[in-house]
């Protein structure tokens, strides 16, 4: 009696789990008879678990999977497999899915639902083992009672990919159940009450990305759906979401590719805070840098009602370069900036890119007198550009219902950055199309006419324009105009890059004068997409992007990525042979010092030591000194107690200033970094004043009356708190230390 109802559990708990599942296929069969194969990227298929040791979780002895084979790396190679119909009739389709991972498979393979023929629910192999199979499910309860088919796919893949014996994608025991299978969730539903003011998501800087969403009422209120970086066991920070006016409400947190044990999952917190934690060790004290998240190019520079403003490219979803928003910060003295909530969001036309604002004083847009309008490059399918306003002073942005409004007719796709300025009764903006420079002329910001191109034949044209400026300045009387064009890569010392042209431009046409381009703005290597603000009649004030494309995704800071320069005033100065752009110190920056000591500036033994720059020393301070050259190199290091140093070395013979900084401290993160040979040129003079700013993370030299500019950024371990200057010959004098904050 005991056996038999042993036995009848048995049966009972089978019959429960063949009720509970349903198989659409497992592969046993050996052949492929019932799916509809096309391309040749499954030719080979259904693979046999005997003959394939080395691919893990396959289920019984057959499994799907692509294969290249020993194809010719120029044959065209992609295919797609796509079952009979079938029913839906469980709440879940689970299969065990793998292959190429993250980053490839998100581009060329995937396993789709498909319903009248279109994908409804999609799949990619999201493991580290490219060999290993992971059960993955859809929740497929909205779609019960409708006639479906499975297709597996790989696109065409281009041959610099391909892997010749590779199996991009692996497939097996596809069924309908009424229980998930495993963990991962290609689509993640999380139900979260609005009680605080933000919602902190666990995140990052080494995870696996996800797409973040959070409905409300069935709307995103990101707008778009945000690409995040997971917390799999770990958090680095919390991504600050501003909830707070759903408060009292139930919001669906919608993530994808994430597994339930993730700690992101886990983790969701809400704050009355949004930033739980702004110090860190590379935070700059007098530079501008966001409060969270990733920022390159600055963008819509207007002085206004006695504000500056600094949009900037953002991310307010992480640390890596994507989500581009225009960020938003004020000033009332270009020093100390007040970080604001994110004034234009990505949407229907792409991502938001580089460009410019204005104050239209005289309503020429119809958006109200004295709006700020910023026009920015709309980056989807193609880049096009695009107008936003503003009537409370920079607070918020509206977009233009018209957008976008400036499109290449000749479909350039690098088509961006627009710099708009004033010109008489019109207004002319000059964009970066290409390697060229296009200028358009327009009455209300809104219509567009051609004017121009300039750049053909003249310059570095190491790579695509970028970020242009236009400026006009008064030189003996004459009016001359400079051209600001940033390059990426193509930097004298490696990377990202400004260059300039002096000329002539008379409402139509940019005509550069003969001079020896290319001619750069700043030759040290963190200095770039920098423009000037509008709205300061003719004072040209100019920041720039303090980081460098080579490295900028690598670099260790934790919770924010990268900063702005200092600002500097432009003017146009003679170097003894030519015009040329020099570029000094704003006047406000002064405004940050605290205190100042004199050191005496004898040299002993050919040396001047300053064991201690400042006694609480936070990394951020100024050293002042004016040379008298000799005929020895001089050379100026600053260091701390580990050893970590940047190494200036000054040869007024050869007229070169030298940047070592292969020792400045955390240098591995990115193999371009540790450079020994970073160059920038020096104009003959009789003396030179020097200023040396410090910012934890940034050294920025000034030589002479806007000579030189020279930005290079660096890492160390703990902050560098002591100095030395040595040359055998040279003329130290008022040599100074400033405190900054």
């Amino acid at each position: 009696m005991k056996r038999l109802f042993t036995l009848l559990v048995l049966l009972a708990v089978a019959a429960s789990c063949r009720e509970r599942q349903v198989v659409i296929e497992d592969f046993e069969s050996g052949n492929l008879d019932s799916w509809v194969v096309e391309g040749n990227a499954f030719v080979f298929c259904p693979k046999s678990g005997s003959d394939n040791p080395d691919v893990s979780g396959v289920k019984g002895n057959f499994f799907a999977a692509s294969d290249f084979g020993e194809a010719d790396a120029s044959a065209t190679f992609f295919g797609k497999m796509t079952s009979r119909s079938f029913v839906i009739s469980k709440d879940y389709i689970s299969f065990l899915i793998g292959g190429t991972g993250e980053g490839f498979a998100g581009r060329f393979v995937a396993m789709e639902l498909l319903v009248d023929g279109k994908p409804v629910r999609s799949a990619r192999p999201h493991g580290t083992d490219p060999n290993a199979m992971d059960w993955n499910s859809w929740d497929v309860r909205d779609l019960k009672g409708e006639n479906a088919n499975i297709r597996i796919r790989v696109d065409s893949l281009p041959s610099r990919m391909r892997i010749p014996l590779s199996r991009y994608i692996l497939a097996d025991q596809i069924i309908q159940s009424r229980k998930k299978m495993g963990t991962f969730n290609d689509m993640l539903t999380i139900p979260v009450t609005a009680r605080e003011d933000y919602l902190l998501i666990p995140s990052s800087n080494s995870g696996s990305s996800s797409s973040l969403s959070i409905l409300a009422d069935g709307q995103n209120i990101l707008g778009v759906a945000q690409n995040i970086v997971l917390a799999k066991d770990v958090k680095d920070y919390d991504i600050p979401v501003d909830i707070s006016a759903w408060k009292g409400k139930t919001l669906e947190v919608v993530l994808t590719n994430v597994d339930d044990n993730d700690v992101t999952v886990k983790g969701l917190t809400q704050s009355d805070t949004r930033i739980e934690q702004y110090e860190e060790p590379y935070r700059p004290v007098y530079h501008f840098s966001p409060d969270f998240g990733w920022t390159n190019d600055p963008n819509g520079m207007v002085y206004f009602d006695g504000e500056y403003h600094l949009a900037y490219q953002a991310n307010p979803y992480g640390t890596r370069h994507s989500n581009m928003h225009w960020g938003n910060a004020v000033s009332t003295d270009l020093i100390h900036w007040e970080d604001l909530p994110f004034i234009v969001a990505p949407d229907a036309l792409g991502a938001i890119f580089s460009g410019s604002s204005v104050v239209d004083a005289d309503n020429t847009a119809g958006f109200g007198a004295n709006a700020i309008v910023g026009m920015y490059t709309s980056a989807g399918q193609g880049q096009r550009q695009s107008i936003a306003y503003s009537t409370d002073r920079g607070r918020t942005f509206t977009k233009y219902e018209g957008n976008p409004v400036l499109d290449d007719a000749e479909k350039q796709p690098n088509f961006r950055d627009p710099k708009v300025l004033r010109y008489g009764d019109k207004w002319v903006v000059c964009v970066a199309a290409g390697d060229v420079i296009a200028f358009y002329e327009s009455a209300d910001l809104k219509n567009w006419r051609k004017l121009s191109e300039f750049g053909r034949g003249i310059g570095s044209h190491a790579a695509v324009w970028e970020c242009p400026d236009l400026l006009r300045f008064e030189v003996g009387g004459k009016e001359k105009w400079v051209l600001i064009v940033n390059i990426n890569p193509g930097g004298p010392n490696g990377g990202s890059v400004g260059q300039y042209f002096i000329g002539n431009f008379d409402g139509e046409r940019f005509v550069a004068d003969p001079l020896p381009y290319p001619l750069w703005i700043d030759e040290g290597v963190d200095n770039y997409a920098g423009v000037t603000f509008s709205g300061t009649g003719d004072r040209h004030i100019f920041m720039g992007w303090m980081s460098n494309w080579l490295y900028s995704g690598s670099t260790p800071t934790l919770r924010f990525r990268n900063a702005m320069t200092l600002p500097r005033d432009l003017s146009l100065k003679h170097n003894g042979k030519h015009l040329f752009l020099a570029s000094s110190p704003s006047p406000e920056v002064y405004a940050a010092r605290v205190s100042s000591r004199t050191v005496d500036a004898s040299l002993r033994n050919g040396r001047i030591s300053v064991p201690e720059i400042l006694p609480d020393n936070d990394g951020a301070y100024e050293i002042d000194f004016t040379v008298a050259p000799g005929k020895s190199p001089l050379s100026l290091r600053l260091y701390n107690g580990k050893g970590e140093e940047m190494l200036f070395t000054f040869d007024f013979k050869a007229l070169t200033l030298t940047l070592d900084r292969s020792r400045s401290g955390v240098v591995d993160f990115h193999k371009d970094f540790a450079k020994k040979d970073i160059l920038t040129h020096l104009v003959k003079r009789p003396e030179y004043k020097v200023q040396l700013f410090v910012d934890r993370h940034s050294t920025e030299m000034f030589i002479g009356d806007g000579d030189v500019c020279f930005t290079n950024c660096m890492y160390p371990t703990e902050v560098y708190n002591a100095l030395e200057l040595a040359g055998a010959d040279a003329g130290i004098s008022d040599l100074t230390i400033f405190n900054l904050k």
